[in-house]
This record gives structure tokens, sequence and C-alpha cells, in this order.
């Protein structure tokens, strides 16, 4: 079984990694408002979350982190100029 990793309370319930950003989603049974969503860097090891959206919904959380998913995507990985190069073993394109 997988550790659960706590930050502030909050239990980490989803995570995605894109470039050099990771987004989370936290959950918490005490706090007011029992969702959040925060970033982490590979800079520190994604060991420190920063830039906390609280939310009173998971629903509400969940929209914020495909939101900043998509964002760090478009930011951290570069857009492709060129097509990728067919190789030997790819079937003919047509």
């Amino acid at each position: 079984m997988k550790k659960k990793t706590v930050v502030q309370g909050y239990t980490i319930i989803e995570r995605k990694q894109a470039g050099e950003v990771m987004v989370v989603v936290g959950h918490s049974t005490t706090e007011p408002d029992p969702y959040v969503t925060w970033k982490a860097f590979a800079h520190d090891g994604f060991s420190s979350f920063n830039s906390g959206n609280y939310f009173k919904t998971k629903q509400a959380a969940m929209v914020d982190y495909y939101k900043r998913l998509a964002e760090a995507w478009e930011h951290y990985t570069p857009a492709r100029t060129k097509p990728p190069k067919e190789r030997k073993d790819d079937p003919p394109s047509r």
C-alpha cells in the first residue's frame, strides 16, 4: 500500500508532474475549506508546496487542478516546431 502524503493537514489525493512543476490536490476533514490545489517545483525536489488555492468542494478543486496542469504543460513543455521523424519500423504515412 502506498504511503499517504500529508501537507499542512491536507492528504494529497491527486498529483501529476508537468515538466518542472507538480500540481497536487489535497483534502482535509478539519479545515473550513477542505480542498486545496498546490504547486511544487523540481528545483526544491518537489518537497515544498506553494501557491495554494482553497475550495469548499472537490469539484471546484478538480477544475482548478486540471486548469493548473494545463498551464504548467503549456509553460514547461516546449511546443514542437517540426513533426517527429518517422522511424524505419513505423508504417509509411499516407
